[in-house]
């Protein structure tokens, strides 16, 4: 398997993973876009509502999933899990080539929803996007996951991110298998 390398390579997708319109995806989010530069991705797992949103964040869990693929390790994880408080994420490529990935927290409904802004490296003057994940109950262990990443300033930064995001997402799928 070849290396991932997180933007602007893509990472191999999710089996199972399907990409919404994103017409649709605005209005079933609620939100005003410009849906060019947005991306809605959802998934369903063999899981309760409440072990996926601990996924997202409990930093012990993120450590062992969040990557778009085997072949990226997590250095680091934190979360400050409030309204404003802040996350960051730092993983390396098999080829040494460090990312991180940071924000803050705009919204935790717990355990249906949860909404931040991310940012990609340390820059202060890197472009804040927007993620919002909701999920639904199924049955009792099956759950839908949505996430809706918005506000990408290039078609080539929402591409990028909705491969790396479907990559993750099938991460998401084994750690919870």
């Amino acid at each position: 398997m070849a290396a991932a390398v997180l933007d602007p390579a893509p990472a191999a997708p999710a089996h199972g993973a399907a990409v919404v319109a994103e017409a649709a995806a605005s209005a079933k989010m609620g939100m005003m876009s410009d849906t060019e530069f947005s991306l809605t991705i959802s998934q369903t797992y063999t899981a309760s509502t409440e072990r996926i949103f601990r996924a997202w964040i409990e930093p012990k869990a993120l450590q062992k999933w969040f990557r778009p693929s085997d072949q990226v390790r997590i250095l680091n994880a934190e979360t400050d899990l409030r309204t404003g408080g802040d996350y960051r994420i730092e993983m390396q490529t098999a080829v040494g080539t460090v990312h991180r990935a940071s924000g803050l927290y705009h919204e935790i409904n717990e355990p249906v929803k949860l909404a931040f802004t991310w940012r990609w490296g340390d820059e202060t003057n890197a472009e804040d996007t927007y993620v919002e994940l909701t999920l639904r109950q199924l049955t009792p262990n099956q759950t839908e996951l949505t996430l809706f990443h918005d506000e990408f300033l290039t078609a080539d930064e929402r591409n990028s991110h909705e491969e790396n995001w479907q990559g993750v997402l099938a991460q998401l799928a084994i750690y919870l298998s």
